[in-house]
């Protein structure tokens, strides 16, 4: 007879933590910010209230965590896709593909609804500022990972990690108001001959 261990306190504290924050993103997405509450999020992830604000005890912390959370995971993912970008000519495209993953889809829109309600909410627009910070470092880092510096590089180089996920994100929510698929393949293909350009020096 095989005997289950029981689980610690802190094992069923992650489990109950890891519960509301994928409820906290499915709330955002499907419902928005302004109707995500922290009732519907429990219930959603199975917790008691109680549960919920012993963890979370504000929408904000509960939001921001349930972000941080996510941008963390696909961080993980993307580094370990890293590995599997074919070298030669191709590598930009491939780059800029997982890069195009990292800032659309689902982690946008979460993303989206909360710095649209940052912008009138003192504590949530700190707590956005900080994850806004860690999400660009994680981007520059997956760029630079891709892309090694080429020996001869001008100062564009380094700006072209922020240029990407600008055009990127503005891309995101275009798509998200006024879907127009053409569009988006265009604009990722001319990013992608860009890319190539710079990662070998050819445009300073």
């Amino acid at each position: 007879m095989t005997v289950r261990a029981r689980r610690t306190q802190e094992q069923r504290s992650a489990t109950t933590r890891g519960a509301l924050l994928e409820a906290t993103l499915d709330c955002l997405v499907d419902l928005g910010y302004a109707r995500t509450t922290t009732t519907e999020v429990a219930d959603r992830a199975g917790v008691s209230r109680g549960a919920q604000l012993h963890h979370y005890p504000t929408k904000a912390e509960l939001v921001t965590a349930a972000v941080g959370h996510l941008c963390e995971r696909l961080d993980a993912e993307f580094r370990a896709a890293i590995v599997k970008v074919p070298q030669g000519p191709s590598r930009a495209a491939f780059g800029v593909d997982l890069l195009w993953r990292m800032v659309s889809g689902r982690t946008f829109a979460a993303w989206l609804e909360l710095a649209v309600a940052a912008r009138t909410d003192p504590e949530l627009e700190r707590a956005v500022a900080a994850l806004g910070e860690r999400t660009a470092q994680a981007i520059d880092r997956t760029f630079h990972e891709i892309f090694p510096t080429p020996r001869d590089h001008g100062p564009l180089f380094d700006l072209a990690p922020k240029f990407a996920i600008a055009l990127m994100q503005g891309l995101a929510l275009q798509q998200m108001c006024v879907p127009d698929d053409q569009r988006r393949v265009e604009l990722l293909d001319a990013l992608k001959q860009l890319s190539s350009l710079i990662a070998i020096g050819g445009v300073k």
